[in-house]
Parts: structure tokens; sequence; C-alpha cells
């Protein structure tokens, strides 16, 4: 209850001040040296999932407003085709898909909302990540310098509505917890 009434003021908070400021645009271009992570792990293995950068939309219009110590973005999303993952082998690559319900979901949506300025070098970013139709908020430190964005966070999967697969006849289970790691390099 206590986190869906903070949900709500953020929510109220976000609207107010959309309509209370103007937006100023900047055009971006991710760079193709960007580089997206989804790493896990079994009871048996690790995994990385890399995301082939071809697959997103390179060139955006990012609207934001500055308010104080931090940037309010409006509408930054970025959208990543479930189909650019690359887990090392067909297999494996079956497998993501399957857990990502990718046949239904074919994309996973990361909106950038808001960044707090922390220092010259660093960063925090509220992002809310859409995986399988569930979204879910999150807040990481960013590593930043010379138009370049490096961080990584932790996510459950069931925090998605999905569930650990297990293989070998229950033998092989991946673990619930998973990390996404990103260095995205961008151009103005």
């Amino acid at each position: 209850m206590k986190r869906l009434l903070l949900y709500m003021v953020f929510l109220l908070s976000a609207m107010t001040l959309n309509a209370q400021k103007d937006f100023e645009k900047v055009s971006i271009e991710i760079l193709p040296e960007s580089e997206l992570i989804i790493g896990g792990s079994t009871n048996v293995n690790k995994f990385d999932c890399r995301f082939n950068i071809d697959h997103i939309n390179k060139y955006m219009i990012v609207r934001f407003a500055q308010q104080e110590e931090c940037f309010i973005f409006n509408d930054f999303k970025l959208q990543f085709l479930t189909e650019g993952f690359d887990c090392g082998n067909k297999r494996m690559n079956s497998d993501f898909q399957d857990l990502l319900v990718a046949e239904d979901y074919p994309e996973i949506m990361i909106s950038v909302d808001k960044v707090e300025f922390i220092s010259a070098e660093y960063l925090k970013a509220f992002i809310t990540v859409q995986i399988a139709g569930k979204e879910n908020n999150y807040e990481l430190p960013v590593q930043t310098g010379n138009s370049r964005f490096k961080g990584k966070f932790k996510m459950n999967i069931r925090d998605f509505g999905l569930e650990p697969p297990k293989k070998a006849l229950g033998l092989i289970v991946v673990d619930e917890m998973i990390e996404v790691q990103f260095d995205l390099k961008i151009s103005d």
C-alpha cells in the first residue's frame, strides 16, 4: 500500500511537471560500439545474452526538462527486439526467447524517466523496464563521461511474471535473478 501511494505521488508529480515544463529537444545517435548484455546463471553454468545493436533505432529525438539537479524525460524509450539477443548458440537463443515469451512480446522496452546528477562522473537513473507486458521501476548508478553511459542492475524475472526455466528433467535450473549490463555510447 505504501509503495502504491509513493508511486501515485510520483506519477502526479511527473504529470504536473510535464504540464508545467517546456521540454527541450536534442537529436542523438546510438553508436555501434554500444552494448547491452543480459547475464544469468544456472545451478551448472553462467550465460550472457548480448544484444546486436543493429536491432535498435539508432537515431532518436530526446525531450527533456531540467529541474534543479536532474533531467526529466518525456517519452525517452529504448526498444530492444528480443530476436536481437545472441546467447551463444541456437538452443540457448531459443530458450531465452521462450523465457521472454517473445512470440507474444517481441520487444523489451526501457524508458528513461529521470536522471539525477550525483557527481561529474556519476548519475542516478530512474528507469522503467517492460518485459512480457509487465513493468517494473529501477534506480541505478550510471557512470558517465565522453558521451558514454555505463552501468548494471539486477532484476528478478519473477517480477515480470516469468518462470525460471528448468532443463534436463529439472536437473538444470535457471536462477531467477538476472543482471543487465549496458555501455551506451551516443553522439549528438
